[in-house]
C-alpha cells in the first residue's frame, strides 16, 4: 500500500535558499526578485495562511496546489462564474468558496435561470442589462475623433 507523502512547505523552495540581502540593500528599487525569492515568500505566506484561516482538508489541498503553481495564497484567482476586478479583497479560498456556493445553488437550473441567478448575485437588474445589451450605442463626438478608431 502506498503512503501519502507528507506535505512540507519548506520543499517549495531550494534547501540552500538564502536571500541576497547585500544585493537588495545595494539597490532596493532596482532589485529583481528571483523565482527562488518568490517561491520562498509564497511558502512562508502559505505557512502563515494555514495557521490563520480555518479550512477543510480538500481546500488545503487546492490551496497548496495553487501555491505550488507559483501563486501567493492571498492572490485572487479567476472565478468560474463572476467577473471579479481585483478591487475586491478576495483571496484564493474566498473565490473557491464563492464558486462552490454558486455551483451548488445553480445545480439543476436552466441556462436562463442561471443567468438570472448570476445577475442577481452580482446586483444587476434586468433594466441595467437590457440598456447595455440593446446593441450598438450611437457614436459620440469623442468616438468619431479618436485617433485609434479602426
Amino acid at each position: 500500500m502506498a503512503r501519502n507523502k507528507v506535505f512540507n512547505v519548506h520543499n517549495l523552495y531550494p534547501k540552500d535558499y538564502c536571500f541576497d540581502y547585500e544585493a537588495f540593500e545595494a539597490d532596493p528599487e532596482g532589485y529583481v526578485f528571483t523565482p527562488e525569492d518568490i517561491a520562498y515568500y509564497n511558502a512562508m505566506e502559505l505557512e502563515r495562511y494555514e495557521r490563520e484561516v480555518p479550512m477543510t482538508y480538500y481546500e488545503k489541498t487546492l490551496l497548496r496546489k495553487w501555491v505550488m503553481s507559483g501563486h501567493n495564497p492571498r492572490e485572487m484567482p479567476p472565478s468560474r462564474y463572476l467577473c471579479l476586478t481585483g478591487s475586491e479583497p478576495y483571496d484564493f479560498l474566498d473565490v473557491h468558496r464563492m464558486d462552490k456556493e454558486i455551483r451548488k445553488d445553480m445545480k439543476g437550473m436552466s441556462k436562463a435561470e442561471q443567468k438570472a441567478y448570476l445577475m442577481e448575485y452580482m446586483g444587476w437588474t434586468d433594466d441595467e442589462l437590457s440598456a447595455e445589451d440593446s446593441g450598438f450605442l450611437e457614436p459620440t463626438e469623442w468616438d468619431q475623433d479618436h485617433p485609434f478608431d479602426l
